[in-house]
């Protein structure tokens, strides 16, 4: 009897990859931990300031004379370099991992690129929301947790579509901004997710009883941006049957 005989008719699926993301959610994390690693083992404290004054959002530097900062042209990047700054691991560590889960859906949608400008303005839309209310404030904003949030936000545009499968969402036409409005699981999900940030970033509910602050209006702002602009960058049809 031939040795074919014995063979399976079922063919052998391939290994799933060990990084189940899109390539451009791996290496906005590659960048974020290699930052982070260049500033605490290689420029080290004594540089900190200096990389503050370059690549943080620092909203009263928009408020002053040009002529008072120390790094004036930082006004033109920092709005979007503050987000690849964390002011710790466990900081950064946090980030990854929600943007590896709500930034992987997201990027699953957009082309690399499109995503690529998609963070680049979530992260000056939570930059801004923070200026609206701290302009006169010299702490410097840093962190990935604005344009995360606006992942979150572009996310529930297409996850709480009624009828549809999970493993078909990234792929699926999503809600309207109106639809989306009137969804019961988009509002309760945008409610609790609301209250939960201004609690821990008020101060009211403390984290890890750490003495930390929290940008919640950076939050907000990437969550609102993500949310309400979604359909200019989601290139599936957006008509929902």
């Amino acid at each position: 009897m031939s040795s074919d005989q014995f063979k399976s008719d079922v063919e052998p699926q391939p290994t799933p990859p060990i990084f189940n993301m899109p390539t451009i959610i791996i290496m906005l994390i590659g960048a974020m931990v290699a930052i982070h690693g260049v500033v605490v083992w290689v420029l080290g404290p004594e540089n900190l300031i200096s990389v503050y004054e370059t690549f943080s959002f620092i909203p009263l530097a928009y408020t002053v004379d040009v002529e008072r900062l120390p790094v004036p042209n930082a006004r033109f990047w920092s709005p979007i370099t503050h987000s690849f700054l964390h002011g710790d691991w466990t900081h950064l560590a946090v980030n990854c991992v929600w943007l590896a889960a709500f930034g992987s859906a997201v990027a699953r949608r957009f082309p690399a690129v499109r995503f690529l400008v998609f963070f680049a303005f979530a992260a000056m839309a939570g930059a801004a929301a923070h200026y609206i209310f701290h302009s006169q404030s010299l702490v410097p904003v840093i962190g990935a947790s604005g344009a995360v949030s606006a992942c979150m936000g572009a996310a529930i545009r297409f996850a709480f579509v009624p009828g549809r499968p999970m493993d078909t969402v990234t792929s699926s036409p999503a809600l309207t901004l109106v639809q989306s409005l009137s969804n019961r699981q988009v509002l309760m999900f945008v409610g609790i997710w609301f209250a939960f940030n201004w609690l821990f970033g008020s101060g009211v509910l403390p984290i890890l009883g750490e003495d930390v602050s929290i940008a919640w209006e950076a939050h907000m702002g990437g969550f609102l941006f993500g949310w309400l602009a979604f359909g200019l960058f989601d290139p599936v049809q957006r008509r929902i049957n």
